[in-house]
């Protein structure tokens, strides 16, 4: 990976996080939590919008699909650091949630990451 990869996956995946937090600050506490079904569509979603970033991104820095656990891994740093200042000042970053929801949001972004995780060891199509 050169340089200007790391500054594009870095840039995109924290981009991609940060849509993510404010989705779930903005409608977490009244409307995600309401109903576990409408949570967990909602986390799957922004799984689905944070993967289409990585392999959007992927795709047009031209990496291979064999090639792309190093970029994943770029792309998820910066929301992993995000995510751990965040949960551990969730109560003054969120102050309108309940304490309950620090965990909510930990498995909101635990979906998230597995999701981008399973996403970079999509293999290649086997010709025939």
């Amino acid at each position: 990976m050169s340089k200007q990869d790391v500054l594009v996956f870095g840039g995109a995946g924290l981009g991609a996080w940060l849509a993510a937090t404010a989705f779930y600050a903005a409608f977490g506490a009244g409307v995600l939590e309401s109903a576990f079904w409408f949570y967990a569509l909602n986390a799957f979603a922004a799984a689905a919008f944070v993967t289409f970033v990585f392999q959007a991104s992927a795709r047009l820095r031209h990496i291979k699909r064999g090639k792309r656990m190093l970029p994943m891994l770029t792309f998820a740093a910066p929301g992993l650091m995000a995510s751990a200042v965040v949960i551990g000042r969730f109560d003054l970053l969120m102050p309108a949630s309940d304490p309950v929801s620090v965990g909510r949001y930990g498995a909101f972004l635990m979906v998230l990451f597995t999701a981008l995780a399973a996403s970079a060891f999509e293999r290649a199509p086997q010709k025939a």
